[in-house]
């Protein structure tokens, strides 16, 4: 195999902190973050955010000057029910990247709508809910520039009632938003 068809996969897991944000292009005071490690547990994070709005996790630092995403990408997303019974039908995650000077955001690489029926059910008495966990493989063979003005970011969306919830907590043990991103460098 040749030095240009070499990729470095890198793993990133997803997470919002609660008195950290980030300004990048039209991203302004943004707190849901794209991060190589887990923070600390000790650091003040949010758990979930409703799963029915676009959440977007973006990860903020250069990874090179100018670099390509191309392979598989893959990963998983985890949902579950808050509060009451939950329905989620479709969901969909989307590789994106935004320009910093132009604020244009691209949809690069996408899972496309994967049509689900899950029902998650609450029970009040110990207020907890059904969490379920969607794997997720996306070919992306055909190779995407990322220049020195453009950052990632991974797009999750969700078809659901507003019981339901996308978990993305910083807790290592159990890893509810996780993206395997293949680079070449």
């Amino acid at each position: 195999m040749a030095a240009e068809d070499m990729r470095d996969v890198i793993t990133f897991y997803g997470y919002e902190t609660d008195h950290w944000n980030f300004t990048f292009g039209p991203f302004a005071n943004h707190t849901k973050l794209l991060e190589r490690e887990y923070l600390s547990e000790a650091c003040s994070c949010t758990q979930t955010s409703e799963a029915s709005l676009s959440n977007k996790f973006i990860y903020q630092h250069h990874i090179k000057k100018t670099y390509f995403i191309e392979g598989v990408i893959s990963g998983h997303v985890t949902f579950a029910s808050s509060g009451a019974t939950s329905y989620i039908t479709s969901y969909r995650v989307t590789v994106c990247k935004v320009n910093e000077n132009t604020h244009i955001e691209d949809e690069l690489f996408s899972t496309n709508w994967k049509t689900i029926d899950e029902t998650l059910d609450w029970n009040s008495t110990y207020s907890y809910g059904d969490e379920i966990v969607f794997p997720f493989w996306i070919d992306a063979w055909n190779k995407e520039e990322i220049g020195e003005y453009d950052r990632i970011y991974v797009k999750v969306e969700a078809n659901c009632d507003n019981n339901c919830v996308l978990w993305h907590d910083n807790n290592q043990t159990y890893e509810d938003l996780k993206i395997n991103i293949p680079f070449i460098l």
